[in-house]
């Protein structure tokens, strides 16, 4: 991706007022693939942060704090503002607005956040929609469902969690594209976007509920013990790690296809049938280890 502007000709000119200060240390890399060019266009400008002051509306402490990455990360609308004093073209202005979004998500800016910032930039109801993009969408949106249904439960909210996927993936479509793998980019915000909104006791992702909605459970002959057991299982099965929960939600909890599981992760077959067996060794050491301790408890009564 190029970010550069067309920078003006010859050496930067001076200008009054004190130096501007460095980037603050431990700042992202996705941060300063947008913040760098932008302090050399300034740099190169001849303006003054007073002059920017006047310019954008926003104060000269702001206007500091965003060059040197101190403080929050900054809105889209306060970053475009600063972009567009110091005249950056359109397509420019395109390309630092993706690297934006992919630092947002970086500095882990919710989904939502992101998406309200960029809300109207650049994108109306009349625009169509990249036919690689609609395909991509058209041949997801179930999986991105059922996956967003399982952990936030409501149908409602998983759509409008996998929408707000959809809507920050358009954004970031060119860059998913020149990614190794755009299935892996969009699951990677998709995951995000759901955990945001689910809840993480003892900082693992809830999943108790689901274990009310199960085949095994609508069709036991003993439900009371059956939901004792899921319940056993749906707490060992949110405390997998990552990858191996997201395998064993959309193979055992989604119904899908070991095939299809790989093509919406974008990795190999060959990986789900390892992360799938690695899970179940998981789970089993787990499950064994609880009734144990249950037998254990039963016999010191």
């Amino acid at each position: 991706m190029n970010a550069q502007p067309m920078s003006p000709g010859g050496p930067p000119r001076s200008k009054r007022g004190r130096k501007l200060g460095p980037i603050t240390a431990g700042t992202g890399r996705a941060h300063r693939a947008w913040l760098e060019p932008l302090r050399g266009s300034y740099q190169a400008s001849g303006l003054t942060i007073g002059q920017l002051e006047r310019e954008t509306g926003w104060s000269r402490s702001k206007i500091s704090e965003l060059l040197r990455a101190a403080g929050r990360y900054p809105r889209w609308e306060f970053t475009r503002s600063l972009l567009t004093a110091l005249r950056w073209p359109a397509p420019s202005m395109a390309d630092m607005r993706a690297l934006w979004a992919l630092a947002a998500r970086e500095a882990n800016k919710r989904t939502i956040w992101i998406n309200n910032c960029l809300q109207g930039d650049g994108l109306s109801a009349d625009d169509r929609l990249p036919l690689h993009f609609a395909a991509f969408q058209d041949l997801y949106r179930d999986a991105y469902t059922g996956y967003a249904l399982t952990f936030l439960r409501r149908r409602p909210e998983a759509r409008r969690a996998v929408n707000d996927v959809f809507i920050l993936l358009l954004f970031l479509w060119d860059e998913a594209l020149a990614s190794d793998n755009p299935e892996r980019f969009a699951w990677q915000i998709l995951r995000q976007t759901v955990l945001e909104h689910t809840p993480h006791p003892d900082g693992s992702p809830a999943l108790v509920e689901a274990a009310f909605d199960t085949v095994v459970l609508r069709t036991a002959a003993d439900p009371v013990a059956q939901i004792e057991e899921s319940m056993f299982l749906f707490d060992a099965l949110r405390r997998l790690p990552p990858g191996q929960l997201d395998v064993m939600v959309l193979l055992h909890l989604r119904g899908m296809e070991e095939a299809a599981v790989a093509a919406v992760l974008g990795v190999p077959l060959a990986a789900v049938r390892s992360t799938a067996r690695h899970a179940r060794r998981h789970l089993e050491g787990r499950l064994r280890t609880a009734t144990q301790e249950g037998h254990s408890g039963d016999r010191s009564d």
